[in-house]
């Protein structure tokens, strides 16, 4: 049987209650806080009281195949059951084994960045610009999130700052999967795969990411207000390590058995 050695605590350090679930990691908060956020249900700039990496456990074709009809309605079904305003949450789809979510937390002076990640690359790890797969046309649906991302800080963010914040996870991210030496998967037909005009020196095939990631970043409105989050400052770099151990430690319990 697998033991999680990376699973979540009770609570963040930085403020939240954490609810784990067989299908679902959700976060909740006593005030409201300010997230930005790929996933469909209240996605980009929204006040959040919960924040969630919802677990696809079916197969479907397109999204009307969706309990609700859509990605954004199941989401916010799946919000129900645990009493949460719909319209103060924001969540991610994953394909990944929720039992196996990692809780990474690093801390520098005053700063906390703590991040819950799952993490798998086998069926959609991918280089950026290589090539697609699909074109989303009548509600195509695709795997949903391998590599989902939620990071939490004690600090306030500038809105420029919070997107800044999601460069950075995703560097960190990049680097992560280029240390572990991840490649391009190439089981999948893909489509316009030469890149006219390239300058680079030679082509590789290391992942970048994978082609279905998700990333939701949560402030604490009530934190100092800081105007960067580039790696060369202080929460930028400790954002950087919380993502980049993280995501290490989540491919570390995708392969184990």
């Amino acid at each position: 049987m697998f033991t999680n050695p990376y699973a979540p605590p009770a609570e963040l350090a930085s403020g939240g209650h954490i609810i784990s679930e067989a299908t679902s990691v959700t976060v909740l908060f006593d005030d409201i806080h300010y997230s930005l956020s790929s996933g469909q249900l209240n996605g980009g700039f929204h006040h959040t009281l919960g924040v969630r990496n919802q677990q696809l456990t079916f197969n479907i074709h397109t999204e009307q195949d969706l309990p609700g009809g859509s990605v954004s309605n199941y989401l916010a079904q799946e919000f129900e059951h645990i009493d949460v305003p719909v319209h103060f949450s924001t969540a991610l789809l994953t394909s990944a084994t929720l039992d196996r979510v990692v809780y990474t937390m690093v801390q520098e002076n005053d700063t906390i960045v703590e991040t819950l990640i799952t993490a798998g690359v086998d069926e959609t790890a991918h280089r950026a610009g290589t090539g697609y797969c699909y074109e989303e046309k009548d509600g195509q649906f695709h795997t949903p999130g391998t590599i989902n991302i939620l990071a939490f800080t004690n600090k306030a963010l500038t809105d420029s700052a919070m997107v800044k914040s999601i460069i950075t996870i995703t560097e960190a991210k990049t680097a992560a999967l280029q240390d572990w030496n991840i490649d391009s998967v190439t089981h999948h037909t893909t489509y316009n795969t030469t890149v006219d005009h390239s300058l680079s020196k030679s082509i590789n095939t290391g992942a970048t990411g994978t082609a279905t990631d998700g990333i939701i970043m949560t402030i604490d409105t009530n934190g100092e207000i800081l105007t960067d989050a580039g790696s060369f400052s202080l929460f930028g770099d400790t954002l950087a390590k919380a993502v980049y151990i993280g995501v290490q430690r989540a491919l570390t319990n995708a392969t184990n058995e």
